[in-house]
């Protein structure tokens, strides 16, 4: 199945989102503010696939799965990330990408934070 959104292309693989960057060209026409707004998506996607990821881990104790499996979608999870970096090292725009990655360094930190938050109370008499 193909979902086409904006200038990007993404198709789902084995349940994950498969985040397909625009060639060099396309990239350089697009604007600051979009290319920041496409590392966005990209992020969100791969977070959207470490949630898959988890799920499949969980469902492991109960099901069928072998650990392979879900090491390769680990592994392949990170192998895309670094060749994400790779891309926009080529490009020329890791600047723009590691805007991006703070953001998102930021907002993880805000979930780690209230998860510890919650786990904190909770283990409280």
């Amino acid at each position: 199945m193909y979902l086409y959104l904006s200038v990007i292309c993404v198709w789902l693989v084995n349940k994950v989102i498969n985040f397909k960057f625009p060639d060099k060209g396309e990239l350089e026409r697009l604007g600051k503010n979009e290319r920041l707004n496409l590392f966005r998506r990209y992020f969100a996607t791969s977070r959207y696939n470490r949630l898959l990821i988890q799920k499949s881990l969980i469902k492991s104790a109960y099901n069928e799965s072998s650990p392979s499996e879900i090491t390769e979608l680990e592994r392949l999870h990170n192998r895309d990330f670094f060749d994400k970096v790779s891309t926009v090292k080529e490009y020329g725009i890791l600047d723009e990408f590691i805007d991006a990655a703070k953001e998102e360094e930021h907002g993880l930190q805000k979930i780690i934070e209230a998860y510890d938050k919650r786990i904190t109370n909770q283990s409280l008499p």
